[in-house]
């Protein structure tokens, strides 16, 4: 079994120079999952391109947590039907053959 690892999202936060509210406000949009440890809050390495995006978005593009959400969930849509359509292809191109 693989051991997840994390980062401490106030050590991001101040990397990044962001609030931790940013976060937490993410989190309770479900674009993020933090987990806490001995009373300190951390985030899955997996899930920090994703936060790094949004972060982006947020600081470069001034977009606000809604529009973060609205984003994350067109994001999430795109690469369900990018996924949907290589299935096809692949049924298909056995079709042609």
């Amino acid at each position: 079994m693989e051991k997840a690892t994390y980062i401490f999202i106030e050590e991001f936060c101040n990397h990044h120079n962001i609030e931790v509210s940013l976060v937490h406000r993410l989190v309770e949009f479900e674009i993020l999952t933090i987990e806490k440890k001995e009373e300190k809050e951390m985030i899955k390495i997996s899930e920090l391109p994703k936060l790094e995006k949004m972060v982006r978005l947020h600081q470069e593009l001034e977009i606000n947590p809604e529009g973060l959400q609205a984003i994350h969930h067109l994001l999430i849509q795109v690469t369900n039907l990018q996924d949907e359509i290589k299935l096809l292809r692949r049924k298909l191109h056995r079709f042609e053959n």
